[in-house]
């Protein structure tokens, strides 16, 4: 049997879910689900590359540029039970984004909505990241990006709710996804312990030897906020 991939990526590059996000209900929302991709690690290269190709697909079919783009990769079945016990029970993710407007970046925030509730995701490190200005990414979603490291706790995926990210300039509300996770779901007994104990946060050198191995390339955190 062949490998089975062991990523989930989100690529809403085109049109963005903008609304209040003030202890409001899930609300339905133009973002797309989660789905496998191929299982090699997350480098910047594959990044830039994913995008530029959606970006190409885009203008080929007569999109006009968006204002804004962004894409998020996470690990759950490439997770071992052992790594996410380090890191506190919850899930990385990578999140980036791309903006025709400067000043709608840095991120705000990002958190879970569920409940009639908002719960801040804790934000492990962000980071800018030059974008080719001769690239077709550059010209449908902007020349300005920002990527970031977030942890989710584990039960949360498998629950119903929603991933949302603020900007700055009131650009708010934005969906990232869709909860429960498909990915998740499709593997739901992976960890036998899927809530966090409370305040509970990784491992610094069990992060950075994840973000090694499976986002290789991208900045190790020096420390934990």
């Amino acid at each position: 049997m062949g490998r089975s991939p062991i990523f989930a990526m989100f690529a809403l590059l085109a049109s963005w879910h903008i609304a209040s996000a003030q202890n409001k209900p899930p609300e339905p929302s133009n973002a797309a689900q989660d789905k496998r991709i191929d299982p090699a690690p997350i480098t910047p290269d594959r990044v830039s590359s994913d995008v530029e190709a959606r970006a190409k697909k885009a203008m080929s079919s007569g999109e006009a540029p968006s204002t804004r783009g962004g894409s998020f990769y996470f690990s759950w079945s490439s997770m071992t039970p052992v790594e996410f016990e380090a890191l506190g029970g919850h899930v990385l993710f990578l999140i980036l984004v791309w903006t025709q407007k400067p000043e709608w970046l840095p991120v705000q925030r990002v958190y879970l909505r569920a409940d009639g509730k908002e719960v801040p995701i804790q934000k492990v490190s962000t980071w800018k990241t030059p974008v080719d200005a001769g690239s077709v990414t550059a010209q449908m979603y902007g020349s300005n990006r920002e990527d970031g490291f977030y942890l989710v706790p584990g039960g949360a995926m498998l629950r119903k709710g929603q991933i949302v990210q603020d900007l700055s300039a009131n650009q708010t509300g934005r969906v990232l996804l869709e909860l429960p996770s498909n990915v998740a779901s499709n593997d739901a007994r992976r960890f036998p312990n899927l809530d966090p104990a409370p305040n509970a946060k990784p491992d610094l050198k069990a992060l950075q030897a994840f973000i090694q191995r499976r986002f290789t390339g991208f900045p190790l955190p020096a420390s934990l906020p």
